[in-house]
């Protein structure tokens, strides 16, 4: 894979001749993005784009190139996989659709492609793809414009939506690989290399088919021991399915099997849509749980029980608060407030300010032995004129001192978002937006302590 990640000389064939806004260049593109490496146009009716000689064929590359990105019909495709396999180049992306995901003539060409790789030692990425992102590098396949950040998230992924969605669905991407349709390099081979790459702390993914089943599974649960898996499976209904098929040519398999295979690999399965970027950011920012206690710092007696509920759903219980804890918080309440947990600090917030109230009652808890993680409900209201409800100031102040134990949180009102913000400016704090999503990030804390431990 390095071939495709960290590339020294790469031929674009195919590469427009257009340029500027609206033509998606792919190495106008890749110029933008930072890459420092060899780019060789190959055009047989240009001789120049960008400034930068073309090429007819790859064949007149007398230079080494070490990745091939493939932008043309379909039907050219195969002979072009053969010209690169003759010029020495032995990685390659094709990037074009109608294979695996149209017609029987496209699943016939897609299979020679496979036959190409396995019989000439070439690797191919795709087709149906946008390739690959490295950030660190500088360096990208996509035609389309994508975020540059260096983060330790990988991602693997059947679609280009989530290199250019990548904030809506991973939050952001250290380095990315689009395996499209998978031809020849798939889950498995994605997998091994950011699995093993120690820049990278998490591994996100999405599958619409796994067909490299048990190899693959064996891998995911060694990468497991070393950093976090977490998958978005998709295809569980017959038209879901059906639409995967179509679309990268997956087979998509039994759902329920696969995630109960994935699971028992110790990968964090993810239920639903919008859930990854919470899995990620929850991973990559707060310590794992080392029980299953959990205390509830709350505004709100009914949001309480909420979360009671929400916590046995994942496995997790509400914690006894020892006494000490206890009687800090008496401090400030009113003598008639009986405190226990969920612990309803709207009455000491009344007496004495939300600050010093949340202060006092968090830190009391994150010291309590019998904790392991804390819920926090708060306000989110608007500023100016409401800033005095804004705890975040207080959160900063404790959670920087305390023992690690993670911290989520559910804001409430006018201003969630931004009040969101502050609360995750502290490093950690994560704020969800639901009690339920709040409870589930802390179960997943915990499942991934327990993988650890085993």
């Amino acid at each position: 894979m390095k071939a495709f990640m960290e590339p020294e000389g790469v031929a674009l064939i195919g590469i427009s001749r257009k340029t500027g806004p609206g033509s998606f260049n792919l190495m106008e593109n890749m110029i933008r993005f930072g890459f420092q490496g060899r780019i060789y146009p190959v055009n047989p009716n240009m001789s120049e784009i960008l400034g930068r000689k073309a090429y007819p064929t790859i064949r007149e590359i007398k230079e080494p190139v070490d990745l091939a990105v493939i932008s043309t019909p379909r039907e050219t495709t195969l002979g072009i996989l053969s010209d690169c396999v003759a010029a020495g180049v032995r990685a390659a992306i094709v990037v074009n659709q109608g294979f695996a995901d149209a017609d029987d003539v496209g699943r016939a060409l897609q299979k020679e492609m496979t036959a190409i790789a396995k019989r000439d030692g070439m690797r191919i990425l795709g087709p149906n793809t946008l390739g690959v992102i490295n950030n660190y590098t500088g360096f990208t396949t996509s035609f389309m414009p994508i975020t540059k950040e260096e983060v330790p998230i990988g991602l693997i992924c059947q679609s280009g939506i989530f290199f250019v969605g990548a904030r809506e669905f991973s939050r952001n991407i250290g380095k990315g690989i689009d395996i499209g349709n998978g031809c020849d390099i798939g889950f498995y081979e994605a997998l091994k290399y950011l699995g093993e790459d120690p820049q990278i702390r998490i591994v996100a993914i999405h599958m619409e088919g796994l067909n490299q089943g048990r190899k693959f599974l064996r891998l995911a649960e060694r990468i497991v021991e070393e950093k976090p898996v977490v998958i978005h499976k998709t295809g569980s209904s017959e038209r879901g399915a059906a639409a995967a098929v179509s679309h990268s040519g997956s087979m998509a398999g039994n759902y329920q099997v696969t995630r109960a295979a994935l699971k028992q690999a110790g990968v964090i399965v993810l239920n639903e849509d919008g859930q990854m970027a919470h899995a990620v950011k929850t991973l990559l920012h707060l310590p794992l749980m080392k029980g299953d206690r959990v205390a509830v710092i709350t505004f709100s007696g009914a949001a309480g029980i909420m979360i009671t509920d929400a916590l046995d759903r994942y496995g997790l219980r509400l914690a006894s608060l020892s006494p000490k804890t206890t009687e800090t918080v008496s401090r400030l309440s009113p003598g008639w407030m009986p405190l226990g947990n969920p612990l309803d600090i709207w009455p000491a917030v009344m007496l004495n300010g939300p600050d010093k109230a949340y202060a006092m009652a968090l830190r009391a808890v994150l010291k309590d032995p019998h904790v392991d993680g804390v819920i926090c409900v708060a306000i989110g209201p608007k500023v100016p004129d409401y800033a005095f409800l804004d705890v975040s100031d207080a959160l900063k102040e404790v959670t920087g001192e305390l023992p690690d134990k993670p911290v989520t949180a559910w804001l409430y009102g006018p201003n969630p978002d931004d009040i969101g913000k502050r609360f995750e400016s502290t490093g950690r704090v994560m704020v969800y937006p639901t009690l339920e999503a709040a409870s589930w990030a802390l179960s997943i804390l915990r499942g991934r302590h327990k993988i650890l431990m085993k």
